[in-house]
């Protein structure tokens, strides 16, 4: 903290004799120590830096393969017709299963194994005014085919 000295002062009210108070802050410590730091980094920043050669490994990491793209199943209801689409192509529900099982194998052309096809999910999306019972009865078209992951989407309506 430093002090300033001046002449006492002769005002009213005011101490006798008493010193003024300076509240500005001292900044010779402040500015030898970053006079000391700034010495230190200049001799310090050429040691960092090291000259041996080093032979590194090349990389033997295959590309990750691209996730496969979602297949989707719309429903809609129409004068009391119930149509399916995948992808956005209409199907008709008997040929649902075979035509979700090509359009998987089109999204994803790296996935080979019949297996892993029908490991893909699959989602559904419907009207809300769509009875459940169609929803189920698609949901079983795809489970007798194979495809037992199914996803339902619904809409996020919250504001």
């Amino acid at each position: 903290m430093a002090a300033k000295v001046s002449a006492p002062t002769s005002r009213k009210g005011g101490r006798r004799g008493g010193m003024e108070v300076n509240a500005d802050p001292n900044v010779i410590p402040f500015i030898d120590i970053m006079l000391v730091l700034l010495i230190i980094f200049m001799i310090a920043a050429p040691i960092s830096s090291v000259d041996i050669q080093v032979t590194m490994p090349t990389s033997r990491i295959d590309p990750s393969k691209r996730p496969p793209r979602p297949t989707w199943i719309s429903i809609s209801q129409s004068t009391g017709t119930v149509r399916a689409y995948v992808m956005n192509d209409e199907v008709a529900l008997p040929d649902l299963g075979q035509k979700t099982y090509e359009a998987v194998q089109t999204n994803s052309p790296q996935i080979t194994d019949e297996m892993d096809i029908k490991d893909q999910r699959i989602y559904i999306r419907a009207d809300a005014d769509l009875p459940y019972r169609e929803v189920v009865r698609v949901m079983n078209r795809l489970q007798n085919r194979g495809f037992t992951k199914i996803g339902l989407v619904a809409e996020d309506r919250r504001q």
